[in-house]
């Protein structure tokens, strides 16, 4: 009995966590609409702007959460097991649009440039240039800028402590602040801007 509870408990919060997911997609797109049409200022991959309303406490702790790259070997390979199962979606999303992901050394993450098919669409579909599925980052254009991979690394950190728990925390904070002031979404930011351009790699803008 408690067994078929809980599995039917699981259920429902997956099944809510879904319907979240789809209601934060049309807010981001419904954002990114406003910023084409001029009524939202962008903010960039290492944007400054504080939150519309100010964040609750657990999430206002998440937004200043700037996690670094493990330092040890152990620390490394906890990290990978902890993101594999999203990374290996990741990876398959990657070869899927085409793109071979390689090593960025910097960043310490995987990176696939130029993706192209569902994945691609559906970044234009939301108006975003990258998104990180695990220790895989996915970037539309073949050369995107120092500050959307700074952002974007942030988000493998996140991956890397947090491992598939990632998943719904982004997606329910996505439904209820909006892709814009998703906490997640101001402490990559957040990072960027902590990196700072005498830090970081040598890809090109």
């Amino acid at each position: 009995m408690t067994g078929r509870l809980l599995a039917r408990v699981g259920r429902l919060a997956w099944g809510a966590t879904l319907v979240a997911g789809a209601i934060g997609v049309l807010r981001q797109r419904s954002e990114a609409g406003r910023v084409r049409r001029g009524e939202l200022a962008s903010d960039g991959p290492d944007g400054a702007r504080p939150p519309t309303q100010p964040h609750p406490p657990l999430a206002a702790l998440a937004a200043a959460w700037v996690p670094a790259a493990p330092r040890t070997l152990a620390g490394q390979l906890a990290a990978t097991a902890w993101a594999a199962p999203l990374t290996t979606v990741g990876l398959g999303v990657a070869l899927l649009s085409g793109a071979r992901p390689r090593w960025d050394a910097t960043r310490r993450c995987l990176l696939a440039t130029g993706v192209g098919g569902a994945s691609g669409a559906a970044l234009r579909l939301v108006g975003a240039g990258a998104n990180t599925v695990g220790q895989v980052v996915l970037c539309r254009d073949a050369w995107p800028s120092d500050a959307l991979l700074d952002h974007e690394a942030v988000h493998v950190r996140q991956a890397e402590r947090l491992g598939p728990l990632l998943v719904p925390a982004y997606l329910w904070w996505n439904a209820l602040h909006g892709y814009r002031d998703n906490p997640l979404e101001h402490a990559a930011r957040r990072g960027a801007r902590l990196t700072g351009p005498t830090s970081r790699g040598s890809e090109p803008e």
